[in-house]
């Protein structure tokens, strides 16, 4: 079943842009139109008549993808982590439930 979708504008960097998305994703796509102003109006400050509009927005997607790249690595690591735990859990196990149990013997 296909998802209702809307049409919706953003503006980024002073430049509208109209799309449709699903409905449940407004808020995702609102918040990512904040973030990438926040980023265009930080460097427009830090490098003034020096970074062009364009100019912001490249170095705005650039660090966006680096931190991107970063966080899928790190989550691919810690998958990695998570199944070299899992596989030693196991062969703790196997280990474990070979070591006979001590029963209690009456007096």
């Amino acid at each position: 079943m296909e998802k209702p979708k809307q049409r919706i504008s953003l503006k980024l960097a002073g430049k509208p842009y109209q799309m449709n998305i699903e409905s449940d994703k407004e808020e995702v796509y609102r918040l990512a139109e904040r973030e990438v102003n926040t980023s265009v109006n930080r460097w427009k400050k830090a490098f003034g008549d020096n970074f062009s509009t364009q100019d912001c927005l490249a170095t705005t997607a650039l660090l966006f993808s680096i931190n991107n790249i970063t966080t899928a690595r790190q989550n691919q690591m810690e998958d990695e982590d998570m199944k070299a735990l899992d596989a030693l859990s196991q062969r703790l196990d196997k280990h474990l439930n070979r070591i006979p149990r001590r029963t209690k013997t009456k007096k």
